[in-house]
């Protein structure tokens, strides 16, 4: 059985995402690798925002669309 993570978990991840880019919003979504599960979900930013951003990002993606990172990666 696949490991969940619970709501303080992810609230938990989210005050330590926060600290460390204060002022950007994200969003952190965790789910099982390679077997069915429930994906979780964290943001800092409104619900709105966050789907507007999803959608965007998404559209990148399934267009070929360049996504950037940062230089590390």
């Amino acid at each position: 059985m696949p490991k969940q993570t619970g709501g303080q978990e992810m609230r938990d991840l989210a005050a330590m995402i926060n600290k460390q880019i204060p002022g950007l919003g994200f969003a952190l979504f965790v789910f099982p690798l390679n077997e069915p599960g429930m994906a979780n979900y964290v943001s800092n930013g409104q619900r709105e925002d966050m789907i507007k951003m999803l959608r965007e990002t998404l559209a990148r993606f399934e267009n070929g669309g360049i996504v950037q990172t940062p230089e590390r990666n």
